[in-house]
């Protein structure tokens, strides 16, 4: 009996001296595979934060001054044409859920009814303001009420507001256990206006600094993204004459459209460009007029298809659509400087029989210009992005801004968005997780940060935050 128990032993030693030697033959394949399934079966978070009016040479020097270096290289977000935020998040947010947007920002000229809708009134009513926007999207949005304190005693009032923000943010983070939060701050858009590039870079460096903390605080993986829905140009500024142009045009400045000279002119926030409502038939001439204006780059509206760009001197051009494929054609001047370009895409064999050149073949061309990605985005703004659209949407100079004569009296302005310039289209995208492409337009920021988990939550989600 002890002689076959000592078999038995003798057996079990040399089976576990195979394994043995099995396992060390294959350690490096055995270990990576554990490491793979690890991956995989941990949890991972993601925090993903808008920051309103941010603009990507802000962020570039901020990297330079040694902040958000857990980032990859940002990546140039090219808003659409206007560069207002509510045209801008709605084109990012639209693969998440996000509902057209009636008008270029919160109070709008309803072209149906023939007068003007939303503003202070519908703003500071929190649940129209926040339900049926881009803005049940987020998981933390600040309230009406609470947006507009900024504006109460700027630019401290701007600066406190934006602080109360981010605190705010972080707070409602740490009390979350979704696996994607998704946040947005305001403050830092008027920040911008209100505040000047000093007090959004103070803003901005406390942001890098909460960042660190809860990506050091968090029990599991964490990736953060942080994105901007356009930019914003820290210059001085001159307000543009374009009620004078009209009115020696002889157009009337009305809330309604009643005849052939009736022109609305929507006077929000202090911006770099202009929306004009008026009759189809007094479009060119508007164009025309409002053209000449001093700070204004130029003047377009739509009509059967065609988009018409009116400059100084009477310059014009067209810009039309045929699928995936647009023509620029200078007709008198060349007022967006794009005829040499167009020239060396048909020498390189680019374009059709017609002039005809791709959406990707124009992006290419001109994405690092003057005005970014302008042939797509200048057609688009005069054809889509919001459900009551402009007649004529005036692009200004850089340095030159309309809107309120209310807000002049409060605020001096530091910066502004609005027109198609480099300064004020280019946002910017930033992630923990994943190198980014150089140049995103705004529609494909969702495919490049989005994910499975956020996007079911935009769908499913019905306890979005808007509180204090």
């Amino acid at each position: 009996m002890l002689a076959t128990l000592k078999r038995r032993v003798a057996a079990l030693m040399l089976v576990l001296v195979f394994v043995s030697l099995m396992w060390a033959s294959f350690p490096a394949a055995s270990v990576a595979e554990q490491e793979r399934t690890a991956a995989v079966a941990a949890p991972k978070r993601r925090l993903i934060i808008c920051v309103d009016g941010v603009g990507f040479s802000l962020i570039e020097k901020m990297r330079r001054d040694g902040r958000f270096q857990s980032f990859h290289a940002p990546s140039r977000m090219i808003a659409p044409f206007p560069t207002l935020t509510n045209v801008a998040m709605t084109e990012i947010l639209t693969p998440a859920g996000a509902v057209a947007s009636p008008g270029y920002e919160d109070k709008f000229f309803d072209v149906e009814k023939n007068r003007m809708s939303g503003g202070l009134i519908e703003r500071f009513q929190g649940g129209r303001f926040i339900k049926g926007t881009f803005r049940e999207l987020f998981d933390y949005h600040p309230s009406a009420i609470k947006s507009g304190l900024g504006y109460a005693a700027p630019p401290l009032s701007t600066y406190v507001e934006s602080l109360t923000d981010l605190a705010r943010l972080r707070q409602k983070f740490r009390s979350s256990r979704e696996p994607v939060f998704f946040a947005y701050t305001g403050a830092t858009d008027s920040l911008a206006h209100l505040g000047g590039e000093w007090m959004l870079r103070s803003f901005l460096a406390r942001l890098d600094e909460t960042v660190k903390d809860i990506i050091r605080d968090s029990a599991e993986p964490l990736e953060v993204v942080i994105f901007s829905d356009h930019g914003n140009h820290f210059t001085g500024y001159k307000r543009a004459s374009l009620k004078a142009a009209m009115r020696r045009a002889g157009m009337r400045l009305e809330g309604r459209l009643r005849d052939e000279r009736s022109v609305v002119f929507p006077q929000y926030g202090l911006i770099g460009c202009a929306v004009l409502f008026t009759r189809e038939s007094n479009e060119p001439r508007l164009a025309q007029a409002v053209s000449e204006a001093k700070g204004v780059d130029f003047a377009a509206y739509e009509t059967g298809g065609t988009v018409h760009i009116t400059a100084r001197g009477s310059e014009k051009a067209v810009i039309e659509r045929r699928a995936e494929r647009l023509r620029y054609q200078a007709l008198k001047g060349d007022p967006l400087g794009l005829s040499a370009i167009a020239l060396e895409l048909k020498a390189k064999g680019l374009t059709d029989e017609e002039g005809f050149i791709s959406e990707t073949e124009w992006f290419n061309a001109t994405r690092d210009g003057v005005r970014p990605d302008c042939v797509r985005r200048i057609y688009e703004g005069l054809t889509s992005h919001v459900g009551n659209r402009a007649n004529v949407i005036v692009n200004l100079e850089d340095g030159f801004y309309t809107g309120s004569f209310t807000m002049d009296i409060f605020a001096f302005l530091q910066a502004t968005h609005g027109n198609l310039g480099r300064e004020q289209s280019f946002g910017f995208v930033l992630s923990t997780g994943a190198e980014l492409p150089t140049h995103l337009r705004a529609e494909e920021v969702w495919q490049a940060i989005g994910s499975p988990e956020l996007r079911r939550q935009a769908e499913t989600s019905a306890h979005h935050s808007s509180g204090f």
